[in-house]
């Protein structure tokens, strides 16, 4: 091998290195941009949740506050009108 052909070797090489190591630190830093998004929308996050006690008593004690064990309904109808009232979604 004359002494031009081993330069363009070496040339290359030095070059398919130099990107291999320019790749291999753009995906560092895309990796460790990644976390520091992560651990930033995980502290968005709350922290603690309110606590819901669906057709139970406050007492803890696993006793339905209306009997049936199931969800309760409110006293009245929206608009506190007396007398039956009926609720509809949709068209007419």
């Amino acid at each position: 091998m004359d002494s031009r052909t081993r330069k363009a070797v070496l040339a290359r090489d030095a070059g398919v290195l130099r990107v291999k190591k320019t790749t291999r630190l753009i995906g560092t830093f895309a990796v460790a941009g990644g976390l520091v998004m992560a651990a930033g929308f995980a502290h968005l996050l709350p922290t603690h949740l309110p606590q819901v006690n669906v057709g139970r008593d406050g007492g803890g004690n696993g006793g339905s506050s209306n009997g049936s064990g199931g969800l309760q309904g409110p006293n009245s109808a929206p608009g506190g009108g007396s007398g039956s009232s009926q609720v509809t979604s949709g068209g007419s």
